[in-house]
């Protein structure tokens, strides 16, 4: 059996894209090892959906970016519609496809949810594959609950670009339009802290991007 080599990414793309780490394969004498990914910087972002949007609104849930992340604001100009999220660390390997196998990845920041009735902040995500699970620490008004596994990734619906670098340089690693859906976890931290389920396992409340930029991790030989 022949075995291409494999690539990773992932912190710099908000957890849920951070850990959209891939896995190996052994290798062969005529095929090049595995290649694992340590990330070195980058930036990853999550966006709520239309769905999450509107029914968050019709809580009167308001969104904001916990430091260090930041906000990212809607068309007119006042409503957060998703945040930035710099990267902890990231590590992993991607297949030839650009789909995640193993890995993890943690960002730094997060967002927090208020309205009358609670206050929810969601902070510190980490990624992981190829389970697909996304953890957070979970703060409901004073209370720090802990972390959390409160969403989830499908690894077959990630695709990320792998861009080798010049001669010396570092390889960038790319990927948009990953769904996140909520656990059952999530869900019901969700409805304990506000009184209200909004959310189902099969929604899609988040779309998480990114890109960063890795050096391979040196194999050493077998």
């Amino acid at each position: 059996m022949t075995v291409t080599r494999r690539v990773f990414v992932s912190g710099a793309m908000a957890a849920p894209f951070l850990a959209q780490l891939g896995g190996a394969a052994p290798a062969t004498a005529s095929a090049p090892l595995d290649t694992t990914f340590s990330l070195l910087d980058g930036l990853g972002e999550i966006r709520l959906t239309e769905l999450a949007l509107s029914r968050l609104a019709a809580e009167e849930i308001e969104v904001e970016a916990v430091a260090p992340a930041t906000a990212l604001m809607g068309a007119d100009g006042t409503t957060v519609v998703g945040v930035t999220l710099p990267p902890e660390y990231a590590t992993g390997t991607v297949n030839p496809l650009g789909q995640p196998a193993k890995g993890s990845a943690r960002v730094s920041g997060g967002v927090a949810l208020q309205n009358s009735k609670a206050r929810m902040e969601i902070t510190s995500i980490r990624g992981s594959m190829p389970e697909g699970r996304i953890s957070a620490f979970l703060k409901v008004d004073d209370e720090w609950i802990g972390e959390q596994p409160l969403y989830a990734a499908d690894p077959s619906a990630v695709r990320l670009s792998v861009q080798p670098g010049a001669p010396g340089q570092p390889t960038t690693l790319k990927g948009s339009g990953i769904p996140i859906t909520p656990t059952q976890e999530g869900v019901d931290a969700f409805t304990e802290a506000f009184g209200v389920a909004l959310f189902a396992v099969t929604d899609r409340v988040f779309t998480a991007s990114g890109t960063g930029r890795a050096w391979p991790v040196p194999t050493l030989p077998v």
